[in-house]
């Protein structure tokens, strides 16, 4: 299984603003600074969540194995107190939410991703053809 701190940080969304605010200033530097490092993030973020998504699927398949272990001459273990969840209900549904939050992260890296491009095409279109050297 995979450190969540080490996860955490390469699953992290990058900070919109320098971008706006690139933008906003028509600062060439500033966008040229962002495309550059986005292949090396790019990077790091797919095997993050690779190795996240491997880590959930084995997992689920010991989970999915578990119960035919756990089960007793004469059936499933049963849960004597009244609303307690089986283990292995509570280990399923905390699998589940691990894997909404991955699923989360793929949505917000998609997000940035068009975000950082709809930025460099209006950073083309509004900026580079400035006879000021594209600044405000």
């Amino acid at each position: 299984m995979i450190a969540a701190p080490l996860l955490a940080v390469a699953i992290v969304a990058p900070d919109p603003a320098p971008l706006r605010s690139a933008l906003e200033r028509c600062d060439k530097g500033a966008i040229a600074a962002l495309t550059a490092i986005e292949p090396k993030r790019r990077a790091a973020f797919s095997g993050a969540v690779y190795d996240e998504q491997r880590a959930i699927a084995e997992e689920r398949a010991r989970l999915d194995a578990a119960p035919a272990a756990l089960a007793g001459p004469d059936g499933p273990a049963v849960v004597t107190q009244p609303g307690a969840i089986a283990a292995p209900d509570r280990l399923r549904a905390a699998l589940e939410a691990r894997q909404r939050r991955l699923d989360d992260a793929r949505t917000v890296e998609r997000a940035w991703r068009e975000s950082l491009e709809d930025g460099r095409a209006a950073f083309l279109a509004q900026c580079t053809n400035r006879r000021d050297g594209g600044q405000p």
